[in-house]
């Protein structure tokens, strides 16, 4: 198994999660009160760093051929 298909999958899973995690935010945000602001906040943030992680990954994944 190359190492570049390992690069490619990790970028997959990272996609995933952070379709999931921005989903997650979208449906708590939905609900309008001053808790879900905050746990909607948090979501976010882990999709940025989910984002980043998938690009990091596809970018490896592109290098390493």
């Amino acid at each position: 198994m190359e190492i570049s298909f390992i690069f490619l999958i990790l970028a997959l899973i990272f996609v995933a999660l952070t379709f999931l995690s921005l989903m997650g935010g979208f449906s708590v945000m939905m609900k309008g009160d001053e808790k879900s602001a905050k746990k909607s906040n948090k979501f976010m943030q882990k999709r940025v760093l989910f984002q980043g992680l998938a690009l990091l990954f596809l970018a490896l994944a592109y290098f390493t051929q």
